[in-house]
């Protein structure tokens, strides 16, 4: 059996696994009309004790948007040759395609809204739950920014950027908050959206979180209300109210995940359990970023002395790229013991968005310190970054920071967030070589995620926000 063969069928036992452990949550689900039998406090913190996975790769959609993926084991030739299909449109950025019809289903989205489920579980049914009642406040509070987080990742996806002189007339989402599925949820604009976030996230709420987790890498802390609110914030271009967040969120976590030990092992090997992770949320599966193929854009910022490039024996591997993808210079990771934290946050991420925030703010010298405080960690013989203007700083930032987030959602972000700002909005690219060269705006409706059909099909106010 070859190569190619052995790695398709690794792959296919690791999905296998994902779906065997994924059934270890059929104990604690909801009963129709949204009762439920859990009666106790310990039994409703079960719903905090699991293993968050959303069941998507962001390399598949969000990525290809970015400019950061070409996809996931996908031959690109054979995704342009299938024009009515969501993956085209995204590739070849054709917004004449009808993605609204074609997004029949949506796992994330579905995950999501299940999730937001278990946490409403908790905060509704915490009062008369049975048990310690000295435990009761600082659950439903976890739960509560559980909440914030995931209407949070749904708002960015599935809405316009936010901006505060079109919020009020914008379309948002719905925002869920009782547990009766029976129930119509009524979209939100998006103002009303990102205010209830905020007040699922508040400092209120936050200072009712346990100090510290331990090492309960999928449970949330303060720190992780910090990173939490931050992110809102900064995402709202709130960027002087969001910087005291981010600080506090990495003064109470601080660790920044040393690559420079891959020189030695010649594998990253990166657990979901690193003291990097505010609270860990996963992909389609654990693993991450397996089996994301880098656009040749994307696969040249890595810097000169990049750990991961240099040392990693089957990191990302240009070979593989070019099987899979079908295109010279596409680079495609193939370890199998990288756990990146894909929809969660990290003390990297906050310190590049502190760094942002002081940046903006004037304090160019401290934002490149912080940038400088990560690379330190994922290149060898790091010589500090150094800028003079914002936009010098920014530009640099930029660069290092898109690396940094291979294969989660915030480079979409990000370059959503910025496409709002006459100083940094900028067209993504894809030259894929003999296959063409497509471009996509700053303007463009693709960076607006369809809502799916199976949840707008019974609820006429989920109108699609593009």
């Amino acid at each position: 059996m070859n190569k190619q063969c052995l790695t398709v069928l690794f792959v296919i036992s690791q999905f296998m696994l994902g779906a065997v452990l994924t059934s270890c949550e059929d104990k604690l689900d909801i009963t129709p009309k949204g009762k439920v039998t859990l009666s106790s406090v310990d039994e409703l913190e079960l719903l905090l004790n699991q293993e968050y996975l959303l069941g998507d790769f962001p390399s598949d959609n969000l990525g290809i948007l970015a400019g950061e993926s070409v996809g996931t084991f996908d031959q690109v030739s054979a995704v342009l040759s299938q024009k009515n299909t969501v993956k085209y449109a995204l590739m070849a950025f054709d917004e004449s395609v009808d993605r609204a019809t074609l997004t029949t289903v949506d796992e994330r989205y579905n995950n999501i809204y299940k999730y937001i489920n278990y946490m409403n579980t908790v905060i509704t049914k915490m009062d008369k739950a049975t048990g310690d009642g000295s435990r009761k406040a600082p659950l439903v509070a976890e739960a509560r920014v559980m909440r914030a987080w995931l209407h949070f990742l749904a708002a960015v996806i599935h809405a316009p950027q936010y901006d505060a002189s079109t919020a009020v007339t914008d379309g948002g989402i719905a925002y869920v908050t009782n547990t009766d599925v029976t129930e119509q949820k009524v979209k939100l604009s998006l103002a009303a959206t990102f205010q209830c976030i905020l007040d699922d996230c508040s400092d209120q709420v936050i200072q009712l979180l346990p100090q510290d987790r331990g090492d309960q890498f999928m449970r949330g802390d303060r720190a992780w209300g910090n990173a939490v609110r931050a992110m809102v914030l900064f995402q709202m271009k709130r960027y002087s109210e969001a910087l005291p967040y981010a600080q506090e969120a990495i003064r109470l976590r601080p660790h920044i995940f040393d690559r420079s030990v891959i020189k030695q092992t010649g594998e990253w090997i990166q657990g979901a359990e690193t003291a990097n992770n505010f609270l860990y949320i996963g992909g389609a599966a654990r693993v991450s970023p397996t089996m994301t193929m880098l656009t040749v854009e994307a696969g040249n910022l890595f810097e000169a002395g990049d750990y991961v490039i240099n040392y990693e024996s089957v990191g990302w591997s240009l070979d593989y790229g070019k099987m899979f993808s079908g295109l010279e210079g596409v680079r495609m990771f193939m370890g199998w013991g990288t756990c990146c934290n894909v929809y969660g946050l990290t003390s990297e991420q906050l310190h590049y968005v502190a760094a942002e925030c002081l940046i903006r703010t004037g304090q160019i010298d401290e934002g490149m310190d912080l940038v400088n405080a990560v690379r330190k960690f994922r290149v060898e013989e790091c010589q500090p970054l150094q800028a003079h203007t914002e936009h010098e700083a920014m530009t640099q930032l930029q660069r290092v920071k898109f690396v940094e987030q291979f294969d989660t959602p915030f480079n979409f972000f990000d370059r959503k967030r910025w496409n709002t700002e006459p100083d940094y909005r900028a067209d993504v690219t894809h030259r894929l070589g003999s296959l063409g060269t497509y471009t996509l705006k700053p303007q463009s409706s693709l960076w607006v995620m369809p809502f799916p059909v199976n949840a707008v099909r019974y609820n006429p106010t989920l109108t699609q926000n593009y």
